[in-house]
């Protein structure tokens, strides 16, 4: 896997597709820490590709989730506390 600033990947643009055959993946980094990730996909698989990312960020969206409710003090809550929570919303935008 290649590093590259973002500094450097805008000089670069033109070895693009280079740097991705060589490594198939490029981390870009902002202040040297990782800030988006280039992923090398061809035609034939980029509605699979696409998925599996799509997947991935579905995933860690309800680790986030999971994550702030138990920091709240939300993640003990039962069926019947999660279903008054559900009718109370319901009724505020009735």
């Amino acid at each position: 896997m290649k590093f590259l600033s973002i500094r450097e990947f805008r000089a670069s643009t033109g070895q693009l597709k280079e740097m991705l055959s060589d490594s198939g993946r490029i981390v870009l980094t902002s202040n040297g820490k990782p800030a988006a990730l280039i992923i090398e996909v061809d035609e034939n698989h980029f509605e699979e590709v696409l998925d599996d990312i799509r997947t991935v960020q579905a995933r860690r969206a309800i680790r986030n989730m999971r994550a702030q409710a138990k920091r709240t003090g939300l993640d003990g809550m039962n069926l019947d506390d999660i279903n008054a929570e559900i009718s109370a919303v319901r009724n505020e935008k009735a």
